[in-house]
């Protein structure tokens, strides 16, 4: 079936990575008509999709119905019992579901605004960073394991004492 013969949405669907192909096998054409089917039923057109197609329809439907970007899904990280990862992944890899990623984003409050971030005030202090503290203190070097890498330099650096 040419690809031109298939609706907008099922060719936004199928991506720009066709190569110089001009047709696809009637069963990619089946899947892709039926996948363009959901995403119309879900209030998606191609001009929306775009951004959402790694997702299930009723998922990104859910999420967009919630004023939830892709991007801030994929700026927000979770941990998950896999490690770290952002929203974006957890719901692609079927980790959180789409109301859980709504739940996860309401508690973590909206974003700060970029200006504010780039731009303090000077009435607000820079906070430092806190002195490091260890546990054990470091023990003699053995001079026989010492290493010796830095015979060479002069014994009156600002390294050596």
């Amino acid at each position: 079936m040419p690809i031109a013969g298939l609706t907008e949405l099922a060719r936004a669907l199928l991506g720009d990575r066709r190569g110089d192909r001009d047709a696809i096998p009637g069963h990619v054409r089946d899947r892709i008509t039926a996948l363009a089917e959901r995403w119309a039923a879900h209030g998606f057109t191609a001009e929306t999709v775009h951004v959402w197609k790694d997702l299930d329809p009723a998922a990104a439907a859910r999420l967009h119905a919630h004023g939830i970007s892709a991007a801030a899904l994929q700026q927000h990280t979770v941990v998950t019992p896999m490690g770290s990862t952002s929203l974006w992944q957890a719901v692609i890899s079927g980790t959180l579901s789409a109301a859980e990623a709504v739940n996860e984003l309401r508690a973590a409050g909206p974003p700060e605004p970029t200006a504010r971030l780039s731009t303090p005030s000077p009435a607000v202090s820079t906070p430092r960073p806190a002195p490091a503290v260890f546990s054990h203190p470091v023990a003699d070097l053995d001079p026989d394991s010492a290493d010796r890498r830095g015979k060479s330099t002069p014994t009156q650096t600002p390294f050596r004492a």
